[in-house]
Formats: C-alpha cells, structure tokens, sequence
C-alpha cells in the first residue's frame, strides 16, 4: 500500500502518461480524433503537472473515495477522472462548455475521437 503522498503522485503520473499516450495517438491517427485535441491535451498535461500540490491532493483523494465507496478503487478511473477535471477546468477558462456539462460519462479519450464526438 502508498503513502497518501506517494499515490497521489503516482496517480498523477498515471494521467501524465496516459495524456502522452493519446498524444501519440494523435500523431499516428489524426483523422481519429477531433482537430483541437492536441491544444485540449496540451492544456490538460499542464494543469497537471503546475496544479498545486494541495489541489492535486484534495482532487486525488476526493476522487479515490468516491470510487472506493463505489467499490470501484482502480488508479486508471482515477487518473482518468484527475484528466477530466483538468479538461474542465481549461474549458472553463476559454469559456466553453465543460465536459461535466455536456454530461460526458466515459473515458476521457473517447471525448476527443471523431466517431464518437
């Protein structure tokens, strides 16, 4: 078992990674994914990596309780969910409508796919 401090971090480094990944995905695919996906997923891998070491805890732990009380304790939802509220907020900032509110309830990547979006 982590430390509260060492599976937030991996928590984060799980949705850094995963962010990575779509990115490379996008590089290989582009016509799968929605022409702005690699500005949103830009955005979102920086409010991760500069998000303050508080907030990250608040979110992480809020986020792993929820699911724990779902008994759905799995660190991908979580790192899924940390990339979703990261989304959001940028979406917020430009002024768009977020994710939570167009009611989106899968995978974070699926968002960005043109067959889906």
């Amino acid at each position: 078992m982590y430390t509260k401090e060492l599976y937030i971090t991996r928590i984060k480094l799980i949705a850094l990674s995963r962010i990575r990944q779509i990115v490379d995905s996008v590089k290989e695919r582009p016509a799968e994914y929605r022409k702005d996906t690699r500005e949103y997923l830009e955005a979102m891998y920086e409010g991760i990596s500069y998000m303050r070491p508080e907030r990250l805890a608040e979110v992480v732990n809020t986020v792993h309780e929820s699911y724990v009380e779902a008994n759905m304790d799995d660190d991908g939802c979580v790192a899924d969910s940390l990339m979703m509220i990261a989304l959001a907020e940028y979406q917020n900032e430009l002024g768009e409508e977020n994710i939570y509110d167009l009611g989106w309830n899968s995978w974070v990547e699926d968002f960005f796919r043109t067959a889906i979006a």
